[in-house]
């Protein structure tokens, strides 16, 4: 009697079942493995995830910008907020003439402000240098002098105004003394409204 088995002879039923749990088994190592290969922490899959996620952009929140206060157009104006530039017109006065000048007024401050040509202010004329004036006219020795127009004006930021200022020749002391009429040669003016003041300017009397 021959000990060799016939091949095609049906395997017992124990045998079928070990098959199947060591598959099973092994069905499941695959998939754990590959669990691990994907969601670990250095794995391909967590990278890929975290790269996929935006990060959100940082909020920028703009300073709020002071809002500047209200102008008050009462506010007085100083030598900060206005430029005055005093021009005589004409340069050559003639023989008995009388000597006149433009008075430019530039507003160049920040805000409106108030200016009033009757507080602070004075027509001056006088010869010689800077360091030896000799006064010969100057309008605040006369407080009812005229020689500047009295006028109130609210300036806006770049507002440019006018105004003309003359001189009648006659030498003026303080406490309003008055001499003689001014012969010929060069002389200076310069005009203050509200304590400011232009920059003087030179003129000439032919006689």
């Amino acid at each position: 009697m021959s000990d060799s088995r016939d091949p095609g002879a049906a395997l017992p039923r124990e045998v079928y079942m070990r098959r199947r749990i060591v598959a099973g088994i092994g069905l499941v190592l695959v998939l754990v493995i590959a669990y691990f290969l994907i969601f670990s922490p250095s794995g391909d899959g967590d990278d890929a995830a975290t790269d996929s996620t935006t990060s959100p952009s940082p909020s920028i929140t703009a300073n709020p910008t002071t809002s500047a206060a209200p102008a008050d157009a009462s506010r007085a104006c100083t030598d900060a907020d206005v430029q005055l530039t005093l021009t005589p017109n004409p340069f050559e006065v003639a023989s008995g003439g009388i000597p006149s000048f433009d008075v430019a007024i530039q507003q160049v401050g920040a805000s409106p402000c108030s200016l009033n040509t009757d507080a602070d202010s004075s027509l001056q004329i006088w010869s010689g240098g800077e360091s030896n004036r000799d006064i010969y006219f100057d309008s605040s020795y006369c407080e009812s002098d005229a020689t500047i127009t009295s006028r109130q004006m609210v300036l806006n930021t770049g507002a440019a105004e006018s105004l003309t200022a003359s001189w009648n020749r006659i030498r003026v002391g303080e406490g309003c003394t008055q001499g003689s009429s001014a012969g010929e040669g060069y002389y200076w003016a310069q005009v203050t409204l509200q304590g400011i003041a232009s920059e003087p300017a030179q003129f000439h009397i032919n006689g």
